[in-house]
Parts: structure tokens; C-alpha cells; sequence
């Protein structure tokens, strides 16, 4: 199996993480028939897996989340997303 490597932006209280998108990224969205549908290029699925595992990381803090929206990183006419982390369960 290939392993991949990314490196995942740094965490503070203060602010936060930036998402970091590969050049080139392209994610859409959209829902048909009441299912979702993630589109990517390799750059966007690279990009959206870093933002996800950024969320994992030591101190980020619980309900921590981005807005994606097709003005700020997804593709004209997807719908918005907002990725949140959930406290863990005990």
C-alpha cells in the first residue's frame, strides 16, 4: 500500500489554524436527490485531507470548524460546508 505524507499547519488557542490548499485545488459540492456529492481534483482531495487531520491535532479545541463556501475555497455554485469537530466520547 503507498503511504502519503502531509504536513499539517500548526495549532494555536490564539488563531487557530489556516487551511493551506495545494496550487491548483479544485473541491466542489452539491446535493442531487438528497445526497451529497464531494467532487475533487488530487490537489483538492490532498488539501481537504489536510484541513480534516489539522482538526485532530493536540488542542484544537472541541466544535473548532471551517466554513467552506464557493467564494472562499469551493467551486462557483457548490453549496457551503462546514467541517466541526465533535467533542470526544468518553
Amino acid at each position: 500500500m503507498p503511504m502519503l505524507s502531509l504536513d499539517v499547519p500548526d495549532y494555536s488557542p490564539e488563531g487557530g489554524f489556516g487551511p493551506e490548499w495545494d496550487e491548483g485545488f479544485q473541491i466542489a459540492l452539491r446535493i442531487e436527490d438528497g445526497q451529497v456529492y464531494l467532487q475533487a481534483n488530487n490537489a483538492g482531495l490532498r488539501s481537504l485531507a489536510r484541513l480534516l487531520l489539522g482538526l485532530t491535532v493536540d488542542g484544537v479545541q472541541d466544535w473548532h470548524h471551517w466554513h467552506l463556501e464557493d467564494w472562499n475555497s469551493l467551486e462557483e455554485g457548490s453549496v457551503p460546508l462546514t467541517v466541526m469537530k465533535f467533542p470526544e466520547q468518553p
